[in-house]
């Protein structure tokens, strides 16, 4: 029998929790709910037995949200945070930015608050590495590629820095992107769409947030832990290439605005499992160089040897948590694979780009030819793979 889901909700207000339950009431069959009024209360019930995730207001009296947020993140890093509240008081928002994988606003539609907690308590369930979610529940952040760091700090300092130049230096960056679109895309902006535009998510936060964020906060951090040879400028490298192929792709397709959007967004976060994990592993990342040094075999095969998780599964989780485009979930989770259901989507798209453009570079990693890869892709996709092939390999004559 499958066990149930443990879910905490925190929150002082009485009407709130008797709501909650009252909304929630059909869900006891697969969740056991406890509600609490504190977040002492909520600390106490966390010391008596695990739960999967906790839900807590971010405005209490004594411990208020923000606090209890962050000691759940820092004593119990493996538990899903979501924060649900109607007050938006930006430094508490601030304060609690890193440790909260999920904002929703109050009132909070019950299916809406169904479908976050299934959907990150499913997320949680394709991890099989117990070690691998704890480190994961402790990451606020994705990190970010020093030199671009450097760039988007400096600009910063600025007073003459315009939406547009932080835009541009934002889309190079994998790690740059995620952060920014996790913030952007929390209900507490109140946007009626999911955002996947880099450009479009800097122009909505503004220059004066993205100083408290980069400078206060330290939401862009730079990458630690890197084995020698996981040479983080190749991943930047290979990260932008694919970005800029899967747009191709997509506007060589007619797909509109949007989707191309979401293609180049895919495209520039389908490595960020491999930055969390080489970072985060790095003994375990020599392992898997070693690997691939002595056998032809790709990089997932190796992950899943020695981490039992590979990149893919980790970043599309990471990213499941913090509320990005489902779209753009997919394709980072598939990248390697083709899609079960066919369909001209970002996860196709960045998964032919990633066949297509993968040989480029002289990191090992990214070089691994994958004919089967490619002989499915030809089946699925017929003359359209060689169009497609041929703008992207000119130099080669159309051959990846």
């Amino acid at each position: 029998m499958q066990e149930k889901t443990r879910i905490l909700f925190v929150d002082d207000e009485p009407l709130v929790i008797q709501g909650l339950q009252r909304l929630l009431r059909n869900m006891r069959s697969e969740w056991d709910m406890v509600f609490v009024d504190s977040g002492p209360k909520g600390l106490e019930a966390l010391a008596r037995g695990p739960f999967d995730v906790v839900v807590a207001d971010i405005a209490m009296p004594g411990m208020n949200g923000a606090e209890f947020i962050i000691e759940v993140k820092d004593r119990y890093p493996g538990t899903i945070r979501l924060v649900l509240s109607a007050h938006a008081d930006p430094e508490l928002i601030l304060r609690v930015e890193g440790a909260a994988h999920q904002f929703l606003a109050k009132p909070c539609d019950p299916g809406l608050l169904r479908s976050v907690i299934l959907g990150a308590s499913d997320l949680g369930g394709r991890l099989r590495s117990e070690e691998i979610r704890k480190v994961l529940g402790g990451i606020g952040h994705l990190p970010v590629i020093p030199a671009t760091y450097q760039e988007i700090v400096g600009l910063l300092a600025q007073e003459a820095t315009t939406v547009e130049d932080l835009g541009k230096v934002v889309q190079r960056d994998p790690g740059m992107t995620a952060n920014i679109l996790k913030l952007v895309n929390s209900a507490y902006f109140g946007l009626r769409k999911r955002v996947s535009s880099p450009a479009e998510a800097v122009s909505f936060l503004g220059v004066d947030t993205l100083k408290a964020l980069a400078l206060i906060h330290g939401i862009f951090k730079q990458v630690q832990g890197f084995p020698p040879h996981f040479n983080a400028a190749h991943l930047w490298q290979h990260s932008l290439d694919l970005a800029g192929a899967s747009r191709e792709i997509a506007r060589l397709e007619g797909l509109d605005k949007g989707l191309q959007s979401e293609c180049f967004t895919g495209g520039l976060l389908h490595d960020v499992g491999l930055l969390i994990l080489a970072s985060g592993f790095p003994d375990a990342y020599k392992q898997i160089e070693q690997i691939l040094t002595r056998e032809p075999v790709e990089i997932l095969s190796a992950e899943m040897r020695v981490l039992g998780v590979h990149h893919g599964e980790v970043g599309a989780h990471l990213l499941g948590l913090w509320g990005l485009p489902g779209t753009v979930v997919e394709a980072v989770a598939h990248h390697h694979t083709l899609p079960a259901t066919f369909g001209l989507q970002p996860a196709l798209v960045v998964h032919a780009a990633e066949v297509l453009s993968g040989g480029r570079g002289d990191f090992r990693v990214f070089g691994l030819e994958r004919q089967s890869d490619l002989q499915l892709l030809s089946a699925a996709l017929g003359p359209r793979l060689a169009g497609w092939n041929q703008v992207l390999n000119p130099e080669a004559g159309g051959h990846p």
